[in-house]
């Protein structure tokens, strides 16, 4: 429905613009990642516009080279076992002579890490950070009359240094921007809607115009149009000089009547059309996107969205995309995030650093609130940007400019463990970094993920927490929920979230590591000045692991394939209404949880292959009253949520018989849900499933693969190898079993090992319209065949 309902909003947006764009082509954002030489390896020459590079291979952007080398336990696990280095990129493209005068800015959206640019043997500029996106005014470096030429130094040969996959390269896309000398900046609005009820909603716009150009009088326009392209606002000011390289901002209120909120459940978005005009001549337009809302943060209700209390059920979230690397298409993210919602999560902290602009895109698309993180370390020796004080100001004002429109951020980061809320380093850096984003964006809470410390006498940590949050617009703490009620007790006059939690554990106030099985999200609902949590971690990612051959976290509610998992469904559990049940076989003690670790759960299964009589614990995670289960029609007995500890219904001592293992939900005495699991036979053929069987051209298409019996039951003991043919016009971008404890082997993504008798393809298709048929098959099983018909496009890619 929300992809739907965005597509409408999209045809309409681009109708209504490309009329003017057509009749006055005076902004043009060009993508500009096609055509690009790369090599690894490092030489000055390498910046020259005369270098041959004939030899370098060719590619299109983005770009991740770690993720294409080999797995190697001696390279190092917070890397994921994969390789830095130093890479550089080279472009030669030409402009047209009548194009001479125009403003030219190069826009990349990421670079990982410490990139060195140079325009036509000119060097240009450097950006430290790996995250943050920027861009250069290059007007006076380019050529009209002959090629130019841009090459890219890449150094992340510092391995590793950041406790996640980072990847290599310039691993988001890049845009040549053209615009007039006399335009409205890059990010250069600045949209609020502070007062909003059924009857209107008053939109402020602070508009940003600088002119490299001679003076001229001007006016400025603000058209809005409703998520349909129904015009409802505008506004105009008066005739006004602007002079030559100056910079001036003007400001305007326009009043939506009936206004459309943007919320969870209805993230509509409305668009600003701005533009600049001399008489008749339009001069610059520029489009901006944002949506009707309010947000709040109550010290005694938590956080109100358009005056409604509601409880953030969130997630962090790292930026990679498992076998993809850390080049994620939009469409990857979708399904993830899609899953996410499925759930029933609401919320996603970036962690660690901001996400992709097509990240928080799909964010408003689909309704989810974020919290905006800027950076993990400010000065750790070991983890730290080494040049982050060199550049923080810079990059927090970027991607404050670049995302401060996206109505889903509700929250401004400004770091992630640095010093415990006892360190007086944590007071400084909380005063001067909240000071700066709060200075440049008043509309948003400012917050950093505080290191919870170590124990310590709980008065004086409560002391602590609140001395070190008078900084922050919120009590922001990591892990730090055992605290809540006794900082409740202590009224701050301020909301509290939690910014990272255990998924199934919590502490206690005395002991950082208790294991208690109690999910932090019963201390959300206990305390009403809780706003919300964000559970370590949404979706499983690669690195910080500590053995090979270990690729990652396995800590997710969703895989790495983006498939949910155990504890996803748990969390749904609670997070959600429709009635659902789901059973999982426990393969150890479910009592015991020495193996566990702070970030893990107990081993369990959906497998109900066990040997005859074999005494086997479950348990049924669902949001019913009561659950009845069966094993073959046989009642074994019935629990009620009420009597059940944490939401968690333990079956112990079921024996096991081969057959059908039922769990049927009821609420108020009536079935409304059920769910089964099955002893699965012998492996005779396999599935395969498409989730888009009629793409267009480039599009991406995920592949669901499982290893079934003769009455199609999933075999969750499979683990042979699965080999993949495709015929037509695409390519494997990435295969995942989901699998985080067993290194891929096979980097020609031509075949996998299963995983629980599972396995999932990601698709891309080429320009060309034949149609694509991809068979998966595996030694003495009927192969899986699936056809896909390929609409084409004209459009290059983006």
């Amino acid at each position: 429905m929300y992809s739907c309902k965005y597509l409408l909003v999209s045809l309409l947006s681009i109708l209504f613009l490309s009329v003017n764009a057509q009749d006055n082509p005076v902004r043009q954002r060009q993508s500009f990642n096609y055509n690009w030489k790369f090599s690894l390896g490092d030489s000055i020459a390498y910046s020259s516009s005369t270098y041959n590079d004939s030899t370098w291979r060719e590619l299109s952007l983005p770009h991740d080279w770690s993720i294409e080398a080999d797995f190697s336990k001696k390279l190092s696990g917070r890397n994921a076992w994969l390789p830095g280095g130093i890479g550089w990129y080279r472009k030669q493209f030409s402009l047209l002579p009548e194009e001479e005068g125009r403003h030219f800015e190069l826009q990349f959206d990421g670079i990982y890490r410490h990139a060195k640019i140079w325009i036509n043997d000119i060097y240009v500029g450097v950006q430290y950070d790996g995250y943050t996106s920027f861009y250069y005014d290059i007007t006076d470096y380019l050529h009209f009359d002959k090629p130019n030429t841009i090459a890219v130094r890449v150094d992340n040969s510092d391995q590793p240094n950041a406790r996640w996959y980072t990847g290599s390269g310039i691993y988001q896309n890049v845009w040549l921007n053209k615009v007039n000398p006399l335009h409205i900046k890059h990010w250069g609005t600045y949209i609020t809607t502070p007062t909003v009820n059924n009857q209107e909603a008053e939109v402020e716009i602070t508009t940003v115009i600088e002119n490299m150009g001679e003076s001229r009088k001007i006016v400025l326009e603000t058209t809005i149009y409703t998520p349909e392209g129904t015009k409802v606002g505008f506004r105009k000011t008066k005739p006004f000089e602007i002079g030559q390289f100056e910079s001036v901002e003007k400001f305007s209120a326009i009043v939506i009547r009936n206004p459309f909120p943007w919320s969870l459940e209805t993230p509509n978005i409305y668009t600003a059309v701005t533009q600049i005009k001399e008489g008749n001549t339009i001069i610059d337009d520029y489009t901006s996107e944002f949506g009707v809302r309010t947000i709040r943060f109550d010290a005694n209700k938590g956080f109100l969205l358009n005056e409604q209390n509601i409880k953030l059920k969130g997630v962090c979230v790292h930026m990679d995309g498992g076998p993809l690397g850390v080049v994620v298409p939009k469409a990857v993210w979708r399904r993830r995030l899609e899953n996410l919602k499925e759930i029933g999560c609401n919320a996603i902290r970036t962690a660690h650093n901001p996400a992709t602009p097509e990240f928080l895109d799909l964010c408003d698309e689909l309704g989810f609130l974020v919290m905006n993180e800027f950076v993990d370390k400010w000065d750790d020796e070991k983890w730290a940007n080494p040049f982050f004080e060199m550049e923080w100001k810079k990059n927090f004002a970027s991607t404050i400019a670049r995302d401060h429109n996206h109505p889903s951020v509700i929250i401004w980061s400004v770091g992630n463990e640095n010093y415990s809320p006892e360190d007086i380093r944590q007071t400084i850096g909380l005063k001067k970094y909240c000071n700066y984003v709060r200075s440049l964006d008043p509309s948003r809470p400012v917050v950093s993920g505080m290191e919870r410390g170590k124990d310590t006498d709980v008065a004086a940590k409560v002391d602590a927490i609140i001395e070190s949050c008078k900084y922050m617009d919120l009590i922001a703490l990591n892990y730090g929920e055992q605290w809540c009620s006794k900082i409740g007790e202590r009224k701050p006059g301020k909301a509290y979230i939690s910014t990272e939690s255990y998924t199934y554990f919590t502490s206690n106030p005395e002991k950082r590591f208790a294991n208690n099985e109690r999910s932090p999200w019963f201390d959300v609902l206990e305390n009403d000045f809780n706003a919300g949590l964000f559970l370590w971690v949404g979706i499983d990612y690669l690195g910080e692991s500590k053995k090979f051959p270990k690729i990652g976290s396995d800590s997710g509610l969703l895989d790495i394939g983006g498939n949910i998992k155990e504890r996803g469904r748990f969390y749904q559990s609670l997070w959600t209404e429709e009635p659902m049940v789901e059973i999982f076989v426990y393969d150890d003690d479910p009592d015991d949880f020495s193996n566990s670790g702070r970030w893990g759960w107990p081993s369990m299964s959906q497998a109900w292959n066990f040997l005859k009589g074999d005494q086997l614990n479950l348990v049924t995670y669902t949001n019913c009253d009561e659950i009845d289960l069966y094993v073959n029609r046989r009642k074994v007995g019935t629990q009620q949520m009420a009597d059940s500890l944490n939401h968690i219904m333990k079956w112990k001592d079921v024996i096991y018989k081969p057959g059908v293992v039922k769990a049927i939900g009821k609420i108020k005495g009536e079935e409304v849900c059920e769910f089964e699991i099955h002893t699965a036979g012998i492996a005779e053929k396999v599935n395969v499933k498409a989730d888009n069987e009629m793409p267009e051209s480039w599009d991406i298409v995920h592949v669901e693969v499982e290893v079934v019996d003769e009455d199609n039951f999933v075999l969750p003991i499979y683990s042979d190898v699965l080999r993949f043919e495709i015929e037509g016009d695409a390519k494997i971008l990435g295969v995942t079993n989901g699998n985080m404890n067993r290194a891929p082997i096979y980097p020609d993504k031509t075949k996998s090992f299963a995983h629980n008798g599972k396995c999932l393809l990601i698709l891309k298709m080429g320009k060309e319209p034949s149609d694509v048929k991809l068979t998966v098959s595996a030694v003495g099983l009927e192969p899986g065949i699936i056809e896909i018909n390929k609409t084409v496009v004209e459009e290059i890619e983006e």
